[in-house]
């Protein structure tokens, strides 16, 4: 059962959070001491829990539109009960509060802040899932939560000194550690969370929309390909995945920051991605009609539509473990 959960709950996806994480940690190395091992590998268990418990919850609130899209997750194709991934994820969001434990306080409020955005994403009564502004608002802000999660638990022992020198105790000593680990942020992470973040929501979005498309429709949601058509959002993608490219480039050179590998890797995803949405694909037509209980629609062309995607993913992989490689082992 609980490897049906991870599974829909989307190994890569977890995977890629983690990695986010991790960047924030590698990218503050600069700024601060070489981070507690053990409270890094607690942070980060923090962090991926919360996410699993974020997108289990998705997935039990996407039941019928994963159907017509012709998902082959769990619960889709009827191997995981809907209520049982229910109890899960709760669970997981609980345990992803209970390992802040001993973490800097900002950790706990950053864990909080990304569960409570996950059930505002998909929860009942008006999830933000519905709408193109509310998808991109939540990724944002959960993108940026990760790198400032890592950040914060990387910078653990410069902020507990600072907390246990501070005149002021309590409220005033959250408040410190708060302001402080903000301060420490270097420019390369500042930049980098921006550039992955944009990444993430100018390309993931519309590229995972294109394969959802008649699910989307058949849910009455907002969403870009919803709105504008598959070709249009193939040609939004690539649109934002060269300006993405030139924004981060000219950052990389104005700032000078040492961000030239992860540029690299970014110019040639950008190119993967191009590539994989001029490809011919099958065309996502509208769906209309009931769907009749453990019936999966929609599954012609899915691999082809979801090319994009494809390419997005493993650009987003190769991105965060490129600031790893190059700042923890330069």
């Amino acid at each position: 059962m609980l490897l049906l959960c991870v599974a829909e709950a989307r190994p890569g996806v977890l995977a890629v959070s983690a990695l986010r994480y991790l960047s924030g940690m590698a990218l503050v190395l600069p700024a601060v001491p070489a981070p507690e091992p053990l409270k890094v590998v607690q942070g980060a268990t923090a962090w991926v829990l919360s996410i699993f418990a974020v997108y289990l919850f998705n997935g039990v609130t996407d039941v019928a539109e994963d159907r017509i899209n012709g998902s082959g997750r769990p619960i889709a194709r009827g191997d995981l009960d809907p209520r049982v991934a229910a109890v899960v994820a709760v669970a997981a969001g609980a345990l992803s509060l209970a390992a802040t434990a001993g973490l800097p306080h900002p950790m706990v409020w950053i864990i909080a802040a990304n569960l409570v955005l996950g059930f505002l994403y998909s929860g009942p009564p008006l999830p933000l899932k519905d709408s193109c502004g509310g998808t991109v608002a939540v990724l944002c802000l959960s993108g940026l939560l990760s790198y400032a999660g890592g950040a914060v638990v990387a910078g653990s022992a410069t902020y507990e000194g600072v907390a246990g020198s501070a005149t002021y105790e309590g409220v005033a000593g959250s408040a410190t550690v708060s302001a402080v680990a903000m301060v420490q942020m270097p420019p390369s992470l500042l930049v980098f969370a921006a550039a992955a973040t944009c990444w993430m929501v100018l390309v993931g979005v519309p590229a995972k929309d294109l394969s959802d498309i008649p699910g989307d429709t058949a849910a009455g949601r907002r969403t870009l390909g919803v709105l504008i058509g598959e070709r249009r959002s193939r040609q939004v993608m690539i649109a934002a995945a060269l300006v993405v490219l030139a924004a981060f480039g000219l950052a990389v050179v104005l700032l000078e920051v040492p961000l030239v590998a992860v540029l690299a890797v970014m110019a040639a995803g950008v190119a993967a991605v191009a590539v994989a949405g001029t490809m011919p694909g099958a065309v996502t037509g509208r769906m209309a009609g009931t769907l009749a209980p453990g019936k999966r629609t929609g599954s012609a062309g899915r691999g082809a539509r979801r090319r994009p995607y494809r390419a997005f993913m493993l650009t987003q992989h190769l991105l965060h473990i490129t600031p790893l490689l190059t700042n923890i082992w330069p």
